[in-house]
């Protein structure tokens, strides 16, 4: 194979190509493994936030107003009003048949279907959020910088 010296190459005449002549620089297209990943991460994720859509909405709907201190101030207006026999015959009742309450009130039934339904919106939305970056970092990975690079590279 002739190679020719640097005098001989600068005695050739220069071409000079408009900007329309010159091909496109070639494009990097994703990897088959990165598109799949992307398709992937992305479909999870809107699966993920539709959901964190439907508990936000149910978390937002549960309407919780009762608590410890309102329950409280509730039995305590309602004893002013009641007789104080009626509350000597229930204290007796109480002696005698014990307290035992087999069940939660019902607002804090209510309070703790309304803190699940937050925290799975929480953890819902938080796996989408995680999925959709994913998504997107393999999606802009560039398929260029594996194993096949090393081998165009002239250093290496």
């Amino acid at each position: 194979m002739a190679v020719p010296k640097l005098g001989e190459l600068r005695q050739l005449p220069r071409v000079e190509s408009a900007p329309q002549d010159r091909p496109p620089p070639p494009t990097a297209a994703p990897s088959v493994g990165a598109n799949i990943a992307f398709i992937m991460l992305s479909l999870i994720a809107a699966a993920a936030l539709l959901g964190a859509a439907y508990c936000g909405i149910r978390w937002a709907l549960i309407e919780a107003d009762e608590n410890t201190e309102t329950h409280m101030a509730e039995i305590a207006a309602r004893y002013e009003k009641v007789d104080p026999s009626v509350l000597i015959r229930e204290y007796e009742d109480m002696e005698e048949y014990s307290v035992d309450l087999v069940a939660p009130y019902n607002y804090k039934v209510v309070a703790d279907e309304k803190r699940k339904w937050g925290w799975n919106a929480v953890i819902a939305g938080c796996v989408g959020l995680f999925c959709g970056i994913a998504g997107l970092l393999a999606a802009s990975r560039s398929p260029g910088k594996g194993r096949d690079a090393l081998a165009d590279d002239p250093s290496g």
